[in-house]
């Protein structure tokens, strides 16, 4: 099982993400699997029950990691007003980004990758 290691206050920045009105999304940076920093993306919804992120934040977010000798290690975006589980569009967009995924809600923060097409929770250990 993979899993994710990410700094204590990255996490409560997602988690404070969590409370707004709109997913919030964006590229988490790091090297091997620890995030080290997280890059915005504007949600070009503007929607509290769905994403889209700014391609051109996406291409951004690429070339800072690639500035900073780091990679994109996973995808985050909030759940402000449910869980934090994939939805059937989370699933389809893991199939598109095969990379972990970080959702951020009230109640939690959560990871998930896609297996045998379904997701799985993997662990995110909070430093």
């Amino acid at each position: 099982m993979r899993s994710l290691v990410i700094g204590r206050g990255l996490a409560e920045h997602l988690r404070m993400l969590s409370m707004g009105r709109s997913e919030e999304t964006g590229l988490c940076l790091g090297i091997g699997n620890r995030v080290l920093a997280l890059e915005p993306a504007e949600n070009v919804l503007r929607s509290p029950t769905e994403f889209m992120a700014n391609p051109l934040d996406i291409v951004a977010g690429y070339a800072v990691a690639e500035n900073l000798g780091v990679e994109v290690v996973a995808l985050y975006h909030t759940h402000p007003g449910g869980l934090p589980v994939p939805s059937d569009k989370d699933a389809e967009g893991m199939r598109l980004w095969p990379l972990p995924w970080i959702i951020a809600s009230r109640s939690g923060l959560r990871a998930w990758v896609l297996s045998n097409d379904a997701p799985e929770e993997i662990a995110i250990e909070i430093v």
